[in-house]
This record gives structure tokens, C-alpha cells and sequence, in this order.
């Protein structure tokens, strides 16, 4: 994932992964002369991989939740087809049985 900021950065990202969550997503390129900063520096880049981690998470478990969603929707829609095609095939059998049978059931009416 490539940076879009067209200023200096102190970010370099990496995308040659298979996973993206494999490896950090951004490392310094320019690391302060300090322990202290550049520990600091670090953790503040960890702590935005792990949010840019986190987001893809969210998008992904919304991207889920949406499928699963879709197909409990097509599932009751398919189960209702069936039972109303069920039902008016007994209804239709029924029919021409007693049409059979009785020989005056229309005309009775």
C-alpha cells in the first residue's frame, strides 16, 4: 500500500506479502538518533499498523456479515417458494380428486 502523501516521508511500506497482516505494514526509514525517539517512533508506527489492521478487519467482518445476511434473506425466500408450490400442489391434487370422485362438486356452487 503506497503512501500518498507527496512530502518527505518516514514511513516506507511493504506489499510483497502474501498475507497483509504478515509483517508490519510500515517501518522508519529515517530513525532518530535517540533510543528513547526512536522507540517512540516505533511504537507509534506499530500503533498505526494496528489500526490500519483493525480497519481491515471491521471492512471485512461488514463485507461477512452482509453475505451471511444475503443468503439467510435468498434461504427463507427459496423456503417460501417451495412451501407455497407444496401447498398448491396438494390444493390442485385435492381438487381433482374430489372432481373425480364426487361428481357434482363444482356444480354445487
Amino acid at each position: 500500500m503506497e503512501m500518498n502523501k507527496k512530502s518527505a516521508a518516514i514511513t516506507k511500506t511493504k506489499t510483497n506479502w502474501l498475507w497483509r497482516w504478515a509483517e508490519p505494514e510500515s517501518s522508519p526509514t529515517v530513525l532518530p538518533k535517540s533510543k528513547t525517539e526512536r522507540l517512540a517512533l516505533q511504537a507509534k508506527l506499530a500503533n498505526v499498523d494496528a489500526e490500519r489492521a483493525i480497519a481491515r478487519a471491521y471492512q471485512i467482518e461488514l463485507t461477512r456479515t452482509k453475505a451471511v445476511g444475503e443468503a439467510m434473506f435468498k434461504s427463507g425466500k427459496a423456503l417460501r417458494y417451495s412451501i407455497t408450490s407444496a401447498a398448491r400442489q396438494i390444493l390442485l391434487r385435492t381438487e381433482a380428486a374430489r372432481r373425480e370422485f364426487e361428481p357434482r362438486y363444482r356444480t354445487r356452487k
